[in-house]
């Protein structure tokens, strides 16, 4: 295999890693230096010396009889042996380093201020070392350049670009200033700017190259919900709404006037309103996780052979389970400690059980990208001391040979309890649920925490089990993946778009935080959210994708382009849509002018007769649409247009 074959004949060297480090700078591609040709074909030289004598004569089929013989290639592991979360290796994607090698790394050192890249002198000498991923590196470097190049003259006056205009337009676009993906670049050009706040071409070029594209991506548009600031304007509205909502616990309770709502998207684009700085614990929320992770480490098959996938049901009594004797769900108290026990399995989440929480506890850290995420003392011991439901519900599932082989159930809910006392923030929370609409990969570290897979499976669960009984009437109104918790949390997924968490302690009698399930339901209704919403042309809600301004300036191009071409046929299904046959481009120019310049007569009366178009609208030139056929010599259209202002129609 090729990892056999690179692994026998391409040790990764001290040396190795020396001159990868002197060559690239880094993982980030902000600096990318100058090889040293010398000593890369000296150390070549000698890796070749030493290859031909650990292979003196290359066989055909030795690859394949390599692989076959287990003394030389490790037998491929079974899906119980388990790659540890905690040391799994990240998958970081930072802009500008798409070309860069796994392997690279800056170690524990601050990565220098990028630096333009020198011309390399032209040279006949054989280069050994030249591949096909410097070359690619090189190139890409150079088409970032011409890319800041090009940034750099869009903001530019008088050679100057100003840094608060610059980054204010950056931040419109939803990134945030603690962006990891950008903060470098933040912080780079606010030190080296000039007094008057600005940074000339070179700066300019020294602090953006390595963090172009996320850059470009930001300002052309291209995030999930391109025109952010309309988006914030709703969502604000909409969280006043919800604000101002108030149900007849609240007056005798402080805590229920705390509201707090997190929003993230697949791109990192954030919008934080009301309390949610407040830490809260994840409560139940924290089930759906510890499910993700045991799918992550023993894969689907293996744990519903102990957990059912059934929707929420609410059963008589708790201690009910399937026809073959497992939990309905995984997102029940029964189902939630079936699942918890199955951690004990996975070796590589540690033997101890402290161990084994440190791992869950890294792996919501690096879905939230590392931002707050610790246990609770205070909540985990007062849930241990109320805890006699948990272990009637692990006696009765015991006695029913629910459990695994070999299974501590102490340890099993004290570990439960531990993961239902994790804290986080709004905005941290929001940054782990756009983690699963990114199909658990982190959008702001580019970290894989949960295969997309396991991802898949926790979406599912909660769509149909994850707001109690509330679950059907929240899945047909939003068709959205949820799960909320006694605490007041509330975790809700769109797929593929982004991620939000809400915080309210008052609670409506399915359990749920009514404030936060009337902000989502609203929420999906405004930007058509739901899985099944069939959006027609010109209907009268936003639409996240486009910009407001692009969507009506659609809207009017395309009714000028019909009537340009005579499409009676284009017209009538706009109008019968909801569109204004009346609107007006710049120029004040109607479809009706358009049609009267072209000399379509049929257009013309279907618009004044079927559609009730103003005739008589005059364009930026004082010209109404007869004046427009009699100066393009249009005879019949001239006369029509006459006809109706004599003899006006009425519908």
């Amino acid at each position: 295999m090729m990892g056999t074959v690179s692994g026998r004949s391409f040790q990764r060297t001290p040396s190795l890693r020396r001159k990868w480090r002197k060559r690239y700078g880094g993982l980030d591609g902000n600096k990318l230096l100058e090889p040293n040709k010398e000593e890369d074909m000296r150390e070549n030289d000698l890796m070749t010396e030493a290859h031909e004598e650990r292979n003196p004569l290359p066989v055909k089929g030795a690859e394949s009889q390599d692989t076959a013989s287990s003394g030389n290639v490790p037998c491929p592991m079974p899906r119980n042996s388990f790659q540890s979360l905690s040391q799994r290796p990240a998958n970081l994607v930072s802009p500008g380093s798409t070309g860069l090698p796994s392997l690279v790394s800056n170690g524990a050192l601050k990565p220098p201020l990028p630096q333009a890249e020198q011309e390399r002198p032209v040279t006949t000498s054989p280069q050994p070392w030249l591949s096909v991923g410097r070359t690619e590196t090189t190139q890409g470097h150079s088409k970032r350049r011409a890319a800041a190049d090009v940034l750099f003259d869009s903001f530019a006056s008088d050679g100057r670009v100003g840094m608060n205009h610059f980054f204010e337009t950056v931040w419109s676009s939803g990134l945030h200033r603690s962006d990891p993906r950008i903060k470098d670049c933040y912080f780079h050009m606010r030190k080296l700017q000039d007094e008057d706040g600005t940074v000339d071409r070179n700066t300019f070029q020294r602090c953006v190259t390595g963090f172009v594209s996320l850059i470009l991506k930001a300002l052309q548009g291209r995030f999930v919900i391109p025109d952010f600031s309309t988006f914030t304007d709703e969502t604000q509205k909409l969280f006043m709404k919800c604000k101002q909502l108030s149900s007849v616990k609240e007056k005798d309770s402080r805590d229920s006037a705390k509201w707090g709502v997190s929003v993230c998207t697949v791109d990192g684009q954030r919008l934080s309103l009301g309390d949610w700085a407040e830490s809260c614990v994840l409560g139940e929320v924290s089930w759906p996780l510890v499910y993700g992770i045991a799918i992550d480490q023993l894969g689907v098959d293996n744990v519903h052979r102990y957990v059912g996938v059934e929707e929420f049901s609410k059963y008589d009594s708790p201690f009910t389970l399937t026809k073959q004797g497992v939990p309905h769900s995984p997102l029940i108290e029964t189902g939630a400690i079936i699942t918890t026990s199955l951690l004990q399995l996975a070796g590589s989440l540690g033997a101890e059980e402290e161990e084994k929480y440190e791992s869950v506890l890294n792996a919501v850290k690096r879905l939230c990208n590392k931002e707050h995420a610790n246990l609770n003392c205070t909540s985990y011991q007062s849930l241990r001391k109320d805890s006699i439901r948990l272990h009637a519900l692990s006696f009765y599932l015991q006695e029913k040979k629910c459990f695994p082989e070999t299974v501590d159930i102490n340890a099993t809910l004290d570990l439960m309890l531990q993961c239902a006392s994790t804290e986080v923030t709004c905005e941290s929370g929001a940054a782990m649920a756009a983690s699963l609409a990114n199909g658990g990969l982190c959008p702001l570290s580019g970290d894989q925490v949960l295969s997309p897979s396991a991802t898949k499976s926790m979406l599912s669960m909660m769509q149909v089990a994850g707001m109690n009984d509330y679950s059907r009437i929240f899945n047909f109104k939003t068709s959205a993946p949820a799960k909320s918790s006694k605490s007041g949390v509330m975790l809700a997924v769109v797929p593929g778009v982004l991620g939000l968490l809400c915080w309210s302690p008052d609670l409506d009698s399915f359990g749920n935080c009514w404030k936060a399930v009337h902000f989502c339901e609203e929420l999906i209704s405004t930007f058509q959210l739901h899985s099944f919403d069939i959006r027609t042309p010109f209907r009268q809600v936003l639409t996240y994708r486009q910009w407001k301004a692009e969507s009506e300036g659609y809207q009017i191009m395309n009714i000028l382009l019909a009537a340009f071409k005579g499409d009676i046929q284009s017209l009538r299904r706009y109008f019968l849509s909801g569109a204004d046959v009346n609107a007006v481009d710049y120029d004040g120019r109607s479809a009706l002018h358009v049609a009267a310049s072209e000399g379509h007569s049929e257009v013309i009366r279907f618009l004044v007769e079927n559609t009730g178009t103003n005739y008589s609208l005059k364009d930026r030139w004082g010209n109404t649409p007869m004046q427009e056929a009699m100066r393009h010599s249009h005879g019949p259209a001239a006369q029509l247009l006459k006809k109706y202002e004599e003899q006006p129609v009425t519908l």
